[in-house]
């Protein structure tokens, strides 16, 4: 983009080559209210494991279509193995390998020429045959690369970073996401998940966090749009950018817009719809 920033309905329809030179390296993308989306849908239980696949393939094409190079996706958490929904822990082996893994999703991973890894089998040895094959049967060099991962226990990312280190003797960080990851990775800089403001050791993957901007969408499920990210990209890209080396008369920009700040809402506060929590509506600046 130019020096100049656009505006943001200049931004919303530029060309997507144009937007694409905001976007970060490395995305984290963090999916909730998966089941609530598809009833939303219409979706009976048994058309959501299929029909929820549709729809993150779809995200997932998107955020690759503005050339993000390295996209993170928890797959599994400690929460989800815990549930004890009927029918749920049963199911969840063979959903998470057919959607990842089973013939039809491999056909479209190798179509589009992305690679695909799932990362912390380790803890969950049913998932194995999983990460093999898509280890085996998806690109092994692509500009693009999907890094799904799992995690049993929440202390067990710390295990991986300390194993990792130990083994590779790594003295840096960089060192020690080539030993954990394999290859060198940009640090992500962009965070998008659902529900509420929640930032723990399951969710974020290790060692390749950087300046991280965080955005929660309240629309549950893949439910990402075009213009959704392209949003969220012009927020990322020109709307945070607020650090200067020079501070001097900053106060007084302050004092212009003295409502907003002594009337600043409190992000994260929210409310109960039934069984969820929701945010409370800010009220505009005046």
């Amino acid at each position: 983009m130019d020096d100049v920033a656009p505006t943001l309905e200049e931004f919303l329809k530029a060309p997507r080559d144009t937007v694409a030179q905001v976007a970060p390296a490395t995305l984290i993308y963090s999916n909730g209210g998966s089941r609530r989306a598809a009833a939303l849908a219409g979706k009976s239980k048994s058309e959501y494991p299929q029909w929820s696949l549709s729809q993150m393939q779809r995200v997932i094409r998107l955020v690759f279509d503005y050339d993000v190079q390295h996209l993170f996706i928890p797959m599994l958490m400690p929460n989800q193995l815990s549930e004890t929904t009927p029918g749920y822990r049963e199911n969840l082996e063979r959903w998470v390998d057919r959607g990842l893994a089973g013939p039809e999703t491999l056909a479209q991973w190798q179509s589009h020429g992305w690679r695909v890894r799932l990362l912390g089998t380790e803890s969950l040895p049913f998932l194995q045959p999983t990460a093999q094959r898509l280890s085996a049967q998806t690109a092994q060099q692509s500009r693009h690369t999907v890094w799904f991962y799992v995690v049993s226990e929440s202390d067990l990312p710390w295990e991986w970073v300390l194993n990792a280190a130990h083994t590779s003797q790594a003295r840096t960080r960089a060192e020690a996401v080539r030993a954990l990851y394999g290859e060198d990775i940009p640090l992500a800089t962009l965070f998008l998940s659902f529900g509420k403001p929640l930032i723990n050791h399951d969710l974020l993957p290790p060692l390749i966090i950087g300046d991280l901007q965080c955005y929660w969408d309240q629309k549950p499920g893949y439910s990402l749009t075009d213009q959704d990210f392209r949003r969220i990209l012009y927020d990322y890209a020109y709307l945070r950018q607020t650090w200067t080396a020079d501070k001097a008369d900053r106060e007084l920009s302050a004092l212009e817009h003295r409502h907003a700040w002594e009337q600043a809402p409190i992000l994260g506060l929210g409310q109960r719809l039934g069984p969820f929590w929701y945010p409370q509506s800010a009220q505009p600046e005046r």
